[in-house]
């Protein structure tokens, strides 16, 4: 991978290297042991700037801060060449692996959080120079940010393609229409995501049902279609057993009680290659079917210049922060609610899976009861909310029709 700038391999670690290596750090230039940077409340500290070309080969941060949200409200972005819009640009937490600024340990091949430390070996290619920021959108003061970038200062081609990460969220959701992890345009691969899911109904997993689709080159059907959420996440059956980290995939967060999961994966051994666009989508549930929060941090390469229209963090809190709260107390966990466009759509839903349940259970006893004839477990898995509203309503209405009635 990266040819000329560097791998993963240790089968290359014999032969000379040709680049100078280099770390920017919040190391005390003192000699004393001051050895972090404080970025207080809405304040922009630059990390560090390098000049010529090279590529960053590590990165390690450690971040302390009484705000619990503060892996959400510190965002990272990162400038190659000179840009002025980041070509990296993500909240701290989610750029490691994990989101709704829990901490959770993991470790992937390129990127984890082991025991306080967050690191990143992604590589990250620049030809006349790089910058490097962390800005605190929060009202809490970052007491203690430490960290060390790692540069190697060597000859790199301006047709190498740029890292990119970008982070963006739908808080709710739109029903009916796909949630989109990455948009692009150019020449370059895609390699990955960190997904964060939550549903306003607790306990509820129907979200997990999303299939991810993912068109290239303008073609009119994807050429990349999935069989569920979970399943692009190289897990099943809802993550019934957990949490998990490995090199390409895991679950980083995965609360069933609150209907919260964030997931990784990584195409490191799998990119995706695109020549004039991209486009990542994933469903929000079968069919879309209700409103849900997501965000995604999205990982590709491409040679420059990256769409400017695509994401984009302000410096509203509120649009990074996760919904609900941390407290397992009365009259606590409520304070997550369905917006009102999921009410109704929940109802019917309900009744679906009531009825499904109902013929499952009939089938295997041999009898099928009236209402239920000419239904089959195929009619429920390809409906959408519209198909499931008329199983529901012709169901209803041969009840009703066999409903005996006495005359006075």
């Amino acid at each position: 991978m990266f040819s000329g700038i560097g791998g993963f391999g240790a089968g290359d670690l014999p032969s000379l290297k040709k680049w100078k290596t280099r770390q920017l750090s919040s190391s005390d230039s003192s000699g004393g042991n001051l050895d972090f940077v404080p970025i207080p409340a809405g304040e922009t500290v630059q990390l560090g700037k390098i000049d010529g070309p090279g590529w960053v080969s590590r990165m390690w941060f450690t971040v302390m801060c009484p705000d619990k949200d503060v892996y959400r409200k510190l965002i990272l972005r990162f400038y190659w060449d000179g840009e002025e819009n980041p070509s990296v640009e993500t909240p701290f937490g989610d750029f490691f692996g994990v989101g709704f600024s829990e901490y959770a340990q993991n470790m992937s091949l390129i990127q984890g959080v082991t025991s306080g430390g967050f690191y990143s070996y992604w590589p990250m290619p620049f030809t006349k120079g790089a910058r490097f920021e962390a800005r605190n959108i929060g009202d809490v003061n970052v007491s203690h940010l430490y960290y060390g970038l790692q540069i190697h200062e060597t000859d790199v081609s301006k047709d190498t393609p740029r890292f990119h990460a970008k982070w963006r969220r739908e808080n709710p959701t739109t029903q009916d229409k796909n949630y989109t992890i990455l948009e692009a345009k150019g020449r370059g691969h895609y390699c990955g995501v960190v997904l964060s899911m939550q549903e306003y109904d607790k306990g509820s997993r129907q979200m997990l049902e999303g299939d991810e689709m993912i068109w290239v080159d303008g073609e009119k059907e994807p050429s990349v279609r999935g069989t569920g959420t979970e399943d692009y996440f190289q897990g099943g059956w809802y993550w019934e057993n957990g949490p998990f980290s490995a090199p390409f995939h895991g679950l980083t967060v995965g609360d069933k009680m609150h209907s919260k999961y964030c997931a990784y994966r990584l195409h490191i051994p799998d990119p995706i290659p695109f020549t004039e666009s991209v486009r990542v989508q994933i469903e929000h549930g079968n069919c879309n079917m209700l409103q849900q929060d997501y965000s995604s941090l999205a990982y590709w390469y491409q040679q420059e210049p990256h769409d400017l229209s695509f994401a984009g963090i302000p410096d509203d809190a509120s649009y990074v922060t996760p919904i609900g709260t941390r407290e397992e107390a009365y009259l606590m966990s409520e304070l997550v609610q369905d917006p009102p466009a999921n009410i109704e759509r929940r109802k019917v839903i309900s009744q679906a899976a009531q009825l499904r349940n109902r013929l499952k259970k009939a089938k295997a006893k041999g009898v099928v009861p009236e209402d239920l004839m000419g239904l089959s477990d195929a009619d429920f898995l390809h409906a959408d909310y519209e198909g499931l509203k008329r199983i529901v309503n012709r169901v209803g209405k041969n009840m009703r029709s066999r409903k005996p009635r006495f005359n006075k």
